[in-house]
């Protein structure tokens, strides 16, 4: 498994943000450097925990955040994995679907009861 201990730049980087913000750097780094590829599984909570020394709860916090964001995630009973890239929607998924099809002989009825007003 890849090392994810923060570099010591890295580190009077981010000595003014909160330890779970100094883990979410850390492997959004890693990400950026291409350590951490797509698809890559992260390490354990208990592992990553120990490696930067903080607690497992601020690891679990940073891994919640990250997941919510989209930069990683989470397979249960699998752990955490960083995202790939999500092919792009197609305009039929786009769309809006509709809740029921058209009944042509309905809309020929409508169109024959309706007034002088309405074009025809």
């Amino acid at each position: 498994m890849t090392e994810l201990a923060l570099e010591p730049d890295a580190a009077r980087t981010f000595a003014a943000t909160t330890l779970v913000e100094t883990v979410m750097a850390t492997i959004r780094q890693r990400i950026a450097a291409r350590s951490l590829t797509p698809g890559a599984r992260l390490p354990s909570i208990r592992a990553f925990a120990k490696s930067m020394r903080v607690s497992k709860s601020t690891v679990v916090e940073a891994y919640e955040r990250l997941a919510a964001e989209g930069t990683i995630r989470s397979r249960p009973g699998s752990g955490f994995y960083a995202a790939g890239q999500l092919a792009p929607l197609s305009l039929a998924e786009i769309g809006p679907r509709l809740d029921r099809e058209v009944d042509p002989l309905w809309v020929s009825r409508q169109s024959l009861e309706a007034g002088d007003e309405v074009l025809k």
